[in-house]
C-alpha cells in the first residue's frame, strides 16, 4: 500500500487590512482669505521651504527629517 498525498487547497488573495494611503489633498495646506492664499500648516525648519509638518494629537511632525515639535498644553 502505498502513502496517502495530502490534498493541496488553494486559497484566494489575501486582504489587505488597515486603512489605505491617501496623499495629502492641497486644500488640506493652504486656504484662501481675503483673496490672498495662506498656508494652514507650518514648514519644516530644517527641510525648509516645501516640506510641510504633520499635525497629531500632540505633536508637530516632519515626514522627510523626523522632526519633531511636542505641544504643551
Amino acid at each position: 500500500m502505498g502513502k496517502k498525498q495530502k490534498k493541496v487547497v488553494k486559497k484566494g488573495k489575501k486582504q489587505r487590512k488597515g486603512r489605505k494611503h491617501e496623499s495629502i489633498k492641497i486644500n488640506k495646506i493652504y486656504s484662501v482669505k481675503d483673496g490672498k492664499i495662506e498656508k494652514t500648516r507650518r514648514e519644516c525648519p530644517r527641510c525648509g521651504s516645501g516640506v510641510h509638518l504633520a499635525k497629531h494629537k500632540n505633536r508637530l511632525y516632519c515626514g522627510k527629517c523626523g522632526y519633531t515639535e511636542i505641544e504643551k498644553n
